[in-house]
């Protein structure tokens, strides 16, 4: 006899400068009270977009229990703009070390054609646990030592999944044609009672795809997020919004979930033109604040890898989901004005990212999915007492 099974699809957005956490009551049995503790991260010159988790701290498959602190912190070398300087290729002032570099005279074998050491223009980075948005975790990227956060918070008892994206804006040795260049890398993690339980297998809900769809539209038909692309102080950025929930019904006996296809789209609005520099008394600009150079995106199932959007493929059909809870993730990055530089009239270009975040549930639906039929509770990864000093350039 078949019992009946639920497909669910919750889907929300959030934005990448803030934590959301999803809380059902305090007394919910199938949740566990733990601490999220970032450690600050560390740069690696390694020469090109590289992320990485740091598997002393947080490995594949770890478990924990109640009141435990999971501990996470990443490698990075991402050529990430930020106008007050960072731990960075070019001190996090790479734009302008891109632009202003000279061009190599070669003596040597010249071929008449003069070319520059700098390629990478411009990066940004993004950590995802679950369905919560952590942006780049907010770490001071102009600070050495970083910044501790312990963020307490409840998880339902089950797999998790922390994933970290990131991509760079590079150009060819002429400065004259651009490319993306993307890194990931991702851990999954079980929580339990107790760090002694043995976890839940992880079963492949076998032959159930995604389809996907990227819609771009207009600024202002995006209904939360929508802004006035005429407005100098709201100029253009990379906005990701999912566009519905929908509930599915299907037959499950055991694992064996019935074949199904499921259909999502994500609106987006991003600058996708050409990059066009020019410099000023601050440094390199974007010469069109409505035109601030192209775009990427890309789609992530649970810890998979990503399935990027290019000149020549378009992600339509997504694999790799799992009996019981699932996270799709839709990151779109794209150009704005690095937000500091705007309060001095100065559009310094610097990529940023937006997340899409699709809670798909395959299977018997539990009393408990962790999905947030509660309260949207909006605090700052940086810590409520903490704040972030910034050092202005001068």
């Amino acid at each position: 006899m078949n019992k009946k099974g639920l497909i669910l699809i919750f889907l929300f957005v959030v934005s990448t400068v803030g934590f959301v956490a999803l809380s059902n009551a305090a007394t919910d049995d199938n949740k566990v009270d733990v601490i999220i503790n970032y450690v600050p991260s560390a740069y690696v010159d390694m020469g090109y977009c590289w992320v990485e988790f740091d598997a002393r701290f947080l490995d594949d498959n770890t478990v924990f229990g109640e009141n435990d602190v999971i501990s996470f912190s990443f490698s990075y070398d991402v050529a990430i703009e930020a106008w007050f300087g960072a731990v960075a290729p070019g001190g996090g002032l790479q734009t302008d070390e891109w632009f202003f570099e000279p061009q190599n005279n070669w003596t040597a074998g010249y071929t008449g054609t003069d070319l520059y050491n700098s390629t990478r223009f411009t990066g940004t980075m993004d950590v995802i646990l679950d369905g919560y948005d952590m942006g780049m975790s907010n770490f001071d990227v102009g600070a050495d030592g970083g910044t501790y956060q312990d963020i307490p918070i409840q998880l339902d008892i089950g797999w998790h999944y922390l994933t970290i994206t990131a991509s760079e804006l590079v150009s060819d040795a002429n400065h004259t044609e651009w490319s993306w260049t993307y890194s990931s890398d991702s851990k999954r993690f079980y929580v339990g009672e107790n760090k002694d339980v043995i976890p839940t297998l992880v079963v492949a809900a076998y032959f159930n795809d995604v389809s996907v769809t990227a819609n771009q539209v207009a600024s202002q038909d995006l209904p939360s997020q929508g802004y006035n692309i005429t407005d100098w102080l709201d100029a253009p950025r990379p906005v990701a919004e999912a566009v519905f929930a929908t509930q599915y019904s299907i037959d499950v006996e055991g694992t064996n979930v019935t074949q199904v296809t499921t259909s999502i789209e994500a609106n987006f609005n991003a600058s996708d033109s050409n990059l066009n520099l020019v410099a000023n008394i601050y440094g390199v600009v974007i010469d069109n604040i409505y035109e601030m150079g192209p775009m990427t995106y890309m789609w992530i199932v649970n810890n998979g890898e990503m399935d990027i959007a290019n000149d020549t493929y378009e992600p339509e059909t997504l694999t790799g989901l799992n009996v019981g809870q699932n996270y799709v993730y839709f990151l779109v990055y794209g150009f704005a004005a690095d937000d500091i530089a705007l309060d001095y009239g100065h559009a310094a270009p610097r990529l940023q990212v937006d997340t899409a975040i699709f809670n798909i549930w395959i299977g018997d639906l539990p009393e408990s999915t962790g999905l947030g039929f509660g309260i949207l509770i909006s605090v700052s990864i940086l810590g409520l007492a903490a704040a972030l000093f910034v050092r202005r350039r001068k």
